[in-house]
């Protein structure tokens, strides 16, 4: 059974885009979201800038420490990423049509099982961070709750790879949607990983849940 997991870097290079190996880059990359949705007028509110700017700040001073256990990275990570992801509507979206064949115990238990995987496919991933810096450079509104935060990470030789957030409000809160790196939506890429594996098994949803159990057996 092929195995669910899909490196993002891999992705960008078979996908044709400019996308190196670097530990933050592939980290903060994460594995998401929602697809993406056309730019619209420019003028987003600064508030945004400033959420995913603290996120960069929270990143570098939370989980790259090098004293931190791998136990203690991944708690961190994973309490980062329920505050700034909407993790269930992320999975919800990865899963696709296969949602709706699944269920009320499989989505329960492949919503579980998705956190947990972007907890073990990305945490420890900070541990090779090597002092990238984190740039927020601009903000556009695309609806009326959706805006989209562009943001570099840049290497300590000067190269730079671009990273598009999408933003949601959410009543007062902000959570993120998407992820765009170097072009390529971590969300796109997932979803499309999380199919191939289901309809290589028959189209059963429990042969993915089977695949993720493995992956995080211990999470």
């Amino acid at each position: 059974m092929k195995n669910p997991v899909f490196d993002v870097v891999q992705a960008a290079r078979l996908a044709g885009h400019r996308v190196r190996r670097r530990p933050l880059l592939t980290a903060i990359g994460l594995a998401l979201l929602l697809p993406a949705f056309p730019i619209g007028r420019a003028g987003a509110d600064e508030g945004t800038e400033t959420f995913i700017r603290d996120l960069g700040d929270k990143v570098v001073t939370q989980l790259t420490g090098a004293e931190l256990s791998d136990a203690e990275r991944a708690e961190r990570f994973r309490t980062l990423l329920l505050a700034h992801f909407d993790v269930p509507q992320i999975g919800q979206y990865v899963l696709g049509r296969y949602w709706r064949s699944a269920t009320p115990e499989q989505q329960t238990e492949y919503l579980q099982l998705f956190e947990d995987y972007l907890v073990v496919s990305y945490s420890q991933r900070f541990a090779e961070y090597t002092g990238e810096a984190f740039e927020v450079v601009s903000s556009r509104t695309q609806s009326d709750n959706l805006e989209l935060v562009r943001s570099y990470v840049i290497t300590r030789s000067g190269e730079k790879a671009k990273l598009d957030w999408i933003i949601q409000r959410q009543d007062s809160e902000l959570m993120i949607l998407d992820l765009k790196v170097e072009g390529l939506s971590m969300s796109e890429t997932h979803r499309s990983e999380f199919a191939s594996v289901i309809q290589n098994n028959g189209g059963q949803v429990a042969a993915l849940l089977d695949a993720l159990r493995k992956k995080t057996g211990g999470a």
